[in-house]
């Protein structure tokens, strides 16, 4: 059988190097969840998370 290519996207996206990231500590997960429901506005956390992830690499 033939088996079709798959098209290549145009950009590819950035690999996060994971190594350095160690996730979230019970610390952090308390942290999160004191602050979750203090911002004036509806912020999606996981993407505050995955911008922070990006920013400081």
């Amino acid at each position: 059988m033939d088996e079709e290519a798959k098209p290549t996207p145009a950009v590819k996206p950035k690999k996060l190097d994971m190594t350095k990231y160690s996730g979230l500590t019970q610390k952090k997960k308390a942290l999160l969840k004191e602050y979750m429901g203090s911002a004036p506005a509806k912020v999606d956390m996981n993407k505050v998370r995955d911008w922070w992830k990006y920013v400081n690499r």
